[in-house]
């Protein structure tokens, strides 16, 4: 059995999806320490051929050693209702900006937990992609430790044969030598720029949100590079 585990992302690219694609099971790492400004909260789309950063306010005053699956986000501002918009105004006369209608709806959802919002809308783009894993939640398992030793024991609680890391977390995993030392095989996905032709013939920015490639492409094209 293959398993992945990845934190829960915001509008995270394509490769996050790849990776999903490849196995039978999909655990989203929840219950580690939240990390502000990082891929957690936020991420980029393409706004006039330029990045535009999209990030999700947080209460975190006072609150330096919140898990994930802990943390609110700040709904005394506007910010659904300017992601909303931003996202509209970028993509709208894209192609196949009709599929994105799913996004923009679940800016009126109430979820007010940060985890709750992104994996909902993970789940509800894998469904949409035909990427179809068995989804569980790290925080209702009941491995522990930490790093390697973390992945490891989750991997050795599901029963998996095979781990599929991303390429980022190579050196630890190796220098750690944990999961060498197991039955449970590695292996890493680098995954690189997905390059493909803007409808507007504008040069592809890298890297960003899946939300980009879904408005020029769109969701069978989607299931065919994955």
């Amino acid at each position: 059995m293959k398993c992945a585990i990845m934190q829960p992302t915001y509008l995270p690219w394509l490769g996050y999806f790849k990776m999903m694609n490849q196995v039978d099971t999909f655990v989203f790492l929840d219950d580690i320490q939240f990390a502000k400004r990082s891929w957690q909260q936020r991420n980029k789309i393409a706004l006039h051929n330029q990045e535009k950063i999209l990030t999700i306010p947080c209460i975190t005053k006072g609150l330096r050693h919140q898990k994930i699956n802990e943390v609110y986000m700040d709904l005394s501002t506007n910010w659904k209702s300017q992601h909303h918009k931003t996202i509209e105004q970028a993509y709208r006369n894209y192609p196949y900006f009709s599929e994105l209608e799913y996004i923009l709806e679940f800016y009126n959802e109430p979820t007010n937990k940060l985890s709750e919002f992104t994996i909902a809308l993970i789940k509800e783009t894998a469904k949409n992609a035909n990427i179809t894993p068995e989804f569980i939640l790290s925080s209702e398992l009941k491995a522990n430790g930490s790093k390697s030793a973390y992945l490891l024991n989750i991997c050795n609680e599901l029963g998996a044969t095979e781990y599929v890391s991303a390429a980022g977390s190579k050196q630890y995993i190796e220098d750690e030598a944990l999961f060498a030392q197991s039955d449970i095989f590695v292996t890493y996905e680098q995954s690189e720029p997905f390059i493909y032709k803007q409808f507007n013939e504008k040069p592809t920015i890298p890297y960003l949100s899946f939300i980009d490639y879904i408005a020029n492409q769109g969701f069978l094209k989607m299931e065919e590079i994955l």
